[in-house]
């Protein structure tokens, strides 16, 4: 296979992948190149891929590691590692992925990578934000990485999924089948600070959804770290901001990002399906 055309986003992260057609199987240089890619701007995206069926985007996505866990949320019947994200034009509750996190950083072992393809999408509106957290690590002072070394978050879906949790209740009014459940109260311990199996690289990881404390600290001594850590791992300078059309196809590395769906395109549809490849064991 030819090379791919690499197309940077910005200095901090994200880049367009040119010359593929991802309703084929990618040769083994191919799919090398999408993982130097992911390991060099954690962020990639694959434009004109139209009418990828959910057969076609997991055949693509078992190149590249072995499915993760979906808890909470329905997926596509014949297709238990395919969700479709859907929110409809009229819908006005809570929106999914609306607030900076790390996909599913409460399992033990958070998802590696995300692929979320576009099915229909607003005429404008709907970008998805990316922060790069080996910058929001490696722009904290000395003294704070020392600070943050061995020192581990506490993290859970309760906030999201648990029967009290922003999806958790039944709504009518949602097109998406989510299921809140009391296994949302459950806490995983996650370092801070991980380092990345396959750049060596560490990254700061922490979000404000899963995120809920600092282990063996009390909310009132770990609020404070917490709030500060949010806010820096958001800076504009580490950011990049996905336009989607009809057709992307878009993949990142969970284990050193954090991202954001946009909420500013009432009035529209929007269908992505989306999936997760199971991690490691954060170090």
């Amino acid at each position: 296979m030819a090379a791919f055309a690499v197309e940077p986003m910005t200095g901090a992260l994200g880049a367009e992948l040119h010359g593929a057609d991802l309703s084929q199987p990618l040769d083994e240089d191919g799919r090398e190149q999408v993982v130097a890619a992911l390991a060099e701007h954690l962020v990639v995206a694959f434009r004109g891929q139209k009418s990828l069926d959910a057969e076609q985007l997991e055949r693509f996505a078992l190149q590249f590691g072995d499915f993760g866990e979906t808890p909470f949320l329905t997926p596509l019947e014949d297709h238990p590692n395919v969700v479709a994200v859907v929110r409809e034009a009229e819908e006005r509750g809570a929106l999914f992925g609306g607030a900076w996190h790390s996909d599913w950083s409460f399992q033990e072992r958070p998802p590696s990578y995300t692929i979320l393809y576009g099915k229909e999408v607003p005429r404008h509106g709907g970008d998805t934000v990316f922060t790069n957290q080996y910058l929001a690590y490696e722009t904290l002072s000395p003294g704070m990485q020392r600070l943050l070394d061995g020192v581990e978050g506490l993290h859970s879906a309760r906030r999201s999924y648990a029967p009290s949790g922003t999806f958790g209740q039944p709504d009518s009014g949602r097109s998406m089948e989510i299921r809140g459940s009391e296994d949302a109260e459950a806490e995983q311990r996650h370092p801070l600070v991980r380092t990345h199996p396959i750049t060596g690289r560490k990254a700061l990881f922490v979000n404000e959804v899963y995120t809920v404390g600092l282990a063996d600290m009390t909310a009132e001594e770990s609020a404070p770290i917490l709030d500060y850590l949010f806010r820096h791992a958001r800076q504009i300078s580490f950011t990049c901001r996905v336009r989607w059309q009809p057709g992307t196809l878009l993949m990142w590395d969970n284990r050193c990002t954090q991202h954001h769906a946009i909420d500013d395109y009432s009035g529209q549809r929007r269908e992505m399906n989306r999936m997760t490849l199971a991690g490691e064991r954060p170090t």
